[in-house]
């Protein structure tokens, strides 16, 4: 699972060059005007082996007037409410003021651990310039030049140790299933069917669950934690901050869980953008589950088969996935969502012996002959499948970069033709002997 980390501060402390020193490279814009940074920026990095989300917000002006000032201090308590952790940055030019005094009250306020980090630092002199910064009672500071690079990797180095430590203090949580989609498809009232309760707020206004929300149940002997999330909209479609967190916590929802249940509307049909969540979960290597919700109220005479061909054509990425048409309103197959959710997670898990699998690839091989490399034949030396899922297949072979796309494409319809792994999207990994 990925950590969330926010970078607050006030305007012009250089969040945006410590943002881009982190990551690595040029994301964020960069000037030396305050308020460039309105809008929140993400970006995904490594750390001594933990993955973490970066997320850049605009400066904390509590005073500055105006409608835009206020959408990003909106945007800024959202993004603290959504993180893991938090890397609150000041100047060591300007000192300690007021507003720093204001934001780190506020984020006292909301129990995240905080690294409190003073920014360019970049001479002996400017670290002793730091002892103002104590007077906000914390215990250690973290001394740094986002523009140089010093210090960054003691904080990073503490941020990794910490994500470490409370890994290790989760304790196990089940089965744990995403409901996603796009707005108003009736992703609460699946979870309250699913849950036998009114839990979430149930409205035909797109957008009413803003947070994810998650919920444990028991069901044939196993727990599930089932976490409803807002609406996913195209980014064009965002207009309020607070819908923009709402994005970001869904695919936070997408990142810890096993399993993703995708809502359509029946009604509405498949759009562009059910297209583009079930592209993230795979790309996130996730189970799928596609839940057709309102089948009540489709024509009788439309038939299941008619209706899962045409949600297979416009989603052929996801045609691994099993299709399911249900109705919270009614409860018709709502309990079947948790089936497909168990079968998934043992496809997910599934492991195929090394002999068994090395056999059905050199029958794949030896249907459709694979490529040659100018005169050379490739070869594939043998298979072998990773430890962890999603099911991964590390394809030895002479040259890896000369097998094509629609072979690489080939090899993967094959094996689950020959294994399954309903549900559960597969990766090929080749590599050079």
């Amino acid at each position: 699972m990925k950590e969330i980390v926010s970078i607050v501060g006030r305007p012009n402390v250089g969040k945006s060059t410590l943002f881009n020193r982190i990551l690595g490279y040029r994301k964020a814009i960069t000037e030396d005007v305050p308020g460039v940074t309105r809008d929140r920026n993400y970006g995904e990095f490594d750390h001594a082996g933990r993955s973490f989300i970066l997320v850049d917000t605009g400066g904390f002006d509590p005073d500055e007037p105006g409608r835009i000032t206020s959408m990003v201090k909106e945007h800024i308590y959202a993004a603290v409410e959504e993180s893991s952790m938090i890397i609150f940055l000041m100047d060591c030019k300007e000192g300690l003021l007021p507003q720093d005094r204001e934001m780190a009250a506020i984020l006292r306020r909301h129990e995240k651990p905080v690294f409190y980090a003073v920014n360019k630092v970049d001479s002996p002199k400017r670290e002793m310039d730091m002892s103002d910064f104590y007077a906000l009672g914390v215990e250690k500071l973290y001394p740094l030049s986002a523009a140089h690079g010093l210090g960054v990797s003691d904080l990073l180095d503490d941020m990794a140790t910490l994500a470490q430590s409370e890994i290790e203090a989760r304790p196990e949580k089940g089965l744990r299933v995403a409901i996603v989609g796009r707005p108003n498809t009736g992703k609460s009232s699946i979870v309250n069917r699913l849950l036998g309760s009114e839990r979430m707020i149930v409205s035909d206004i797109p957008g009413t669950t803003r947070d994810a929300i998650d919920s444990a149940l028991r069901y044939h002997e196993r727990r599930f934690v089932v976490v409803d999330t807002a609406g996913i909209r195209r980014k064009s479609r965002i207009a309020a901050r607070v819908e923009e967190y709402s994005v970001v916590s869904a695919l936070r929802s997408m990142e810890r869980s096993d399993v993703v249940n995708l809502i359509i509307d029946a009604h509405e049909g498949v759009a562009h953008q059910d297209s583009s969540i079930a592209h993230l979960v795979i790309e996130r290597g996730k189970g799928l589950v596609l839940v057709v919700n309102k089948w009540d109220l489709v024509d009788a005479t439309v038939r299941e088969e008619e209706y899962a061909e045409m949600v297979r054509r416009k989603l052929p990425h996801a045609d691994f996935a099993p299709i399911l048409f249900v109705s919270a309103k009614t409860g018709r197959n709502v309990l079947t969502v948790l089936d497909a959710d168990l079968r998934t997670e043992r496809e997910l898990k599934r492991r195929i012996g090394t002999a068994k699998l090395n056999k059905a690839f050199e029958h794949f091989t030896g249907r459709l002959s694979l490529p040659h490399t100018g005169r050379r034949q490739v070869k594939i030396f043998y298979v072998s499948q990773a430890e962890k899922p999603p099911p991964t297949f590390v394809v030895v072979t002479n040259y890896p970069d000369a097998v094509p796309e629609h072979y690489r494409r080939y090899l993967e319809n094959a094996a689950r033709e020959s294994f399954g792994f309903e549900g559960a999207p597969i990766r090929l990994v080749f590599r050079k002997r």
